[in-house]
C-alpha cells in the first residue's frame, strides 16, 4: 500500500499515464488538477495491491467514456463523482470496497484516484489493459471472463442510463450511443468484480508504473541526464517488456477527425537534417500502428508513444501539430495482451488493419 500525498507524485503519475495512453485516453491534466486540489486539502488517494484485498471484496471501475478531444474540455466535478458512486452502490446493492481503472492510460488513470480521494475508497494498483484502448470490451477483464455490465452511464447533468448487455461488444455499442446523446462525454460504472477476479484478470502494478515513468522523465530532465536513455532503461527493467526509440524527427503532416465518438487521425514525420526517412502513425483514439518507410515496426496491442524531443514530455494525439520535433517510442505490451485469446479482441484486425500482430522485438529487428 502507498498513499499519494504529494502534488509531485500526482504530476508524475499524469505524465506516465500519457505515455501509457499511447496517444489516447484523454489528457489527464484536468483530472490531475482535481487530485492536486484534494491533496492540498488533506484528502489523499490510497493505493493497494490486489493481494491486499479479500477475495470477496466488491471492486468497481469508474471510467470516462467518449472522444478524448471532448473529455479534455470537461472539468472533473466532485458532485458528479459522488453522485455516480451513490447511484452505483444503490444499483448493485452493496458498498464498493475498492476502485480499479478500466485502462491506465490518459484521463482514466485519474478518475479512480479522484473518486478515491474524496470518498476514502482505496484504488487498486492495477487496471484492465496496461495502456489505453478505444473500446470497452478491449480489456483483460472482459477477455478472461468478467463482464462489463450490468452497469450505469451518467453525465454531469445527472442523466443516468442502466445497461445490461448480452456481451461486452454490445455493451460498447450501447455505451457509445448513450454517450453520443450525452454530448460525447459520460462516466461509466462498469466491470463489477470480486477481489479474486481483480487478482486474476487485471494487469498488475500499473499505477506504480505511471508514477515511476513520470519520475524517470522528470528526474532525468532535472539532472540534465539523457531523458530517453533513462526512460528506456526504466521500461526495460520490467520483466518480459522491451522498449526502444522507433523514430527521431519532425511532424510534417497531421490530420484530426472526431466522428462516431472517436478521434481518428494520421501523423507523418520526416527525419532530421538530410534524412529521407518517413514515419507514419495511424490513430483511432490511440496510436495503433507505426510504419517506417512503409514497413510496420510496431503494431497494436504493443504500445506506441510520441514524446517531445527536447523535454521528453509524452503527447496525446490531440496535442500533435505541424512542425513539432518528436521521438516515437515503442514498448511491448504486457504479456497478457499478447496471448492468442487477447489478440482476438485487441489484435490489429479488430481496428480494421489488415495485418497480423507481430511483436516489436521481431518487427524492429527486421526493419
Amino acid at each position: 500500500m502507498f498513499i499519494v500525498d504529494s502534488v509531485q507524485d500526482i504530476q508524475d503519475m499524469a505524465r506516465g499515464a500519457v505515455l501509457l495512453g499511447t496517444g489516447g485516453g484523454g489528457d489527464p491534466y484536468v483530472g490531475e488538477l482535481f487530485v492536486r486540489a484534494q491533496i492540498k486539502n488533506g484528502r489523499y488517494p490510497k493505493v493497494l495491491s490486489c493481494d491486499e484485498i479479500p477475495d470477496d471484496a466488491f471492486v468497481l471501475s469508474i471510467a470516462g467514456i467518449g472522444a478524448p478531444s471532448v473529455i479534455v474540455e470537461h472539468l472533473v466535478s466532485e458532485k458528479t463523482l459522488h453522485r455516480i458512486l451513490a447511484r452505483a452502490e444503490a444499483f448493485y446493492g452493496r458498498r464498493v470496497d475498492a476502485l480499479i481503472s478500466a485502462e491506465i492510460g490518459g484521463a482514466n488513470s485519474m478518475f479512480p484516484l479522484a473518486l478515491g480521494a474524496i470518498s476514502g475508497i482505496p484504488v487498486l494498483d492495477a487496471d484492465g489493459v496496461g495502456r489505453a484502448v478505444p473500446h470497452i470490451e478491449m480489456t483483460t477483464f472482459s477477455i478472461y471472463g468478467c463482464k462489463a455490465t450490468p452497469g450505469i452511464v451518467m453525465d454531469d447533468s445527472g442523466n443516468v442510463v442502466t445497461i445490461e448487455a448480452v456481451d461486452d461488444r454490445m455493451a460498447e455499442d450501447l455505451c457509445r450511443v448513450v454517450t453520443g446523446a450525452m454530448g460525447a462525454m459520460s462516466f461509466g460504472a462498469l466491470y463489477p468484480m470480486t477481489g479474486k477476479q481483480a487478482k486474476s484478470f487485471a494487469v498488475q502494478r500499473t499505477i506504480t508504473q505511471t508514477l515511476e515513468i513520470g519520475r524517470a522523465i522528470r528526474t532525468a530532465r532535472e539532472d540534465s541526464r539523457d531523458i530517453f536513455e533513462s526512460l528506456i532503461d526504466y521500461l526495460n527493467s520490467w520483466d518480459n517488456r522491451t522498449a526502444r526509440i522507433l523514430f527521431d524527427g519532425k511532424i510534417t503532416d497531421v490530420t484530426h477527425d472526431t466522428r462516431d465518438g472517436w478521434h481518428f487521425g494520421r501523423v507523418t514525420m520526416t527525419g532530421l537534417q538530410e534524412s529521407s526517412d518517413e514515419c507514419v502513425v495511424e490513430i483511432q483514439n490511440e496510436f495503433l500502428v507505426c510504419r517506417l518507410n512503409g514497413k510496420t515496426i510496431t503494431i497494436v496491442p504493443d504500445l506506441i508513444s510520441i514524446l517531445d524531443r527536447e523535454s521528453g514530455e509524452p503527447l496525446t494525439g490531440e496535442m500533435l501539430t505541424y512542425g513539432q520535433r518528436v521521438k516515437v517510442l515503442g514498448y511491448s505490451a504486457d504479456p497478457m495482451l499478447r496471448r492468442p485469446e487477447s489478440l482476438e479482441v485487441l489484435g490489429p484486425r479488430m481496428f480494421g488493419i489488415d495485418e497480423e500482430f507481430q511483436p516489436i522485438e521481431s518487427l524492429f529487428a527486421s526493419a
